[in-house]
């Protein structure tokens, strides 16, 4: 983590040093990163490119998915993972376990 904070000071203060030696006024060059228009103003809205029927095809699903999930936690109905044991039980139990005494 120290050593992230480090970067992250030198590659902020070489910044700042470029800006002033390239003339330019940092508090300015900030001013202007604290105007950029938001994201929603810069990229168009991407759902209004999708199709209407892919787009309620693809809400219905999810809600699908959500719902079915919901109901089964709430059910406490969850499903038993599938086992990737491949081992048998002769695997299992060792054929030697030490000095008996």
């Amino acid at each position: 983590m120290l050593f992230v904070l480090r970067v992250v000071l030198v590659v902020g203060a070489l910044s700042y040093l470029a800006l002033l030696r390239g003339g330019a006024d940092p508090a300015e060059e900030a001013r202007k990163l604290a105007i950029l228009p938001s994201a929603k103003a810069a990229a168009p809205d991407v759902t209004a490119l999708v199709p209407p029927e892919t787009r309620e095809r693809v809400v219905r699903d999810v809600l699908a998915k959500g719902l079915i999930a919901e109901l089964s936690r709430r059910a406490g109905a969850e499903e038993p993972a599938a086992s990737r044991d491949t081992l048998n039980e002769a695997d299992r139990s060792p054929a030697w376990r030490g000095v008996e005494r």
